[in-house]
């Protein structure tokens, strides 16, 4: 997933915390964490963008195989999963 890291250009109208939305391609590893917990999954559609701005996508948890629905909206990204593209926390369980 085109995720964003140290090195990325935050400029991008689509910035969404950690990753630009129309960068993410199928086949990207991006990981979530919260609360000592972490989830690592692989994309498995591209996203779309509706006409009010908000993107959505597939991806597939990597430890339990279900797949999860991902949705952003442009100017609300504070309340969006921060996802990373690469293992940012320790943590005590993968879920």
């Amino acid at each position: 997933m085109s995720i964003e890291n140290e090195n990325s250009d935050l400029t991008n109208p689509i910035s969404v915390v950690h990753f630009i939305c129309e960068n993410i391609k199928v086949g990207d590893i991006h990981y979530e964490f919260a609360h000592g917990m972490g989830i690592k999954c692989e994309v498995t559609t591209l996203p779309v963008r509706d006409d009010k701005g908000y993107w959505t996508w597939k991806s597939k948890n990597l430890t339990t195989n279900k797949e999860l629905e991902y949705g952003v909206k442009e100017d609300m990204e504070h309340y969006s999963s921060k996802l990373y593209n690469y293992e940012a926390y320790k943590v005590e369980a993968w879920v």
